[in-house]
């Protein structure tokens, strides 16, 4: 939820924002992207730090130090592929936990 939020705020009033998300058997896979402004070159290599925040009303930084935080957590990572001009795209990726063919009959996930 974060990393959606983040991109809509980055994005001006007309700005687009895409959620994707791709299952393998060893890992899934969420991307957000926006075509926002980009991430300032100067934070780019503290990102994921706690307190890093750039040009947010009232953020405290913590958003993307979480998000990184909880994906290593459970395995997995949080990656900015790209940024720039044209905007911004994060991966997430986590092991994929369901058995090749789906979860045990009666299972609830």
């Amino acid at each position: 939820m974060n990393l959606v939020n983040n991109a809509c705020e980055a994005v001006s009033d007309d700005g687009k924002v895409g959620i994707t998300s791709l299952g393998a058997p060893e890992r899934i896979e969420v991307c957000v992207r926006d075509n926002g402004p980009g991430i300032p070159e100067a934070i780019r290599g503290s990102l994921f730090a706690p307190f890093v925040s750039h040009g947010k009303q009232g953020g405290t930084g913590l958003g993307l130090a979480l998000v990184d935080r909880l994906a290593k957590d459970h395995g997995g990572e949080l990656i900015r592929d790209e940024t720039g001009n044209e905007g911004t795209l994060f991966r997430v990726t986590l092991p994929n936990l369901v058995p090749p063919g789906g979860p045990p009959v009666g299972t609830t996930i």
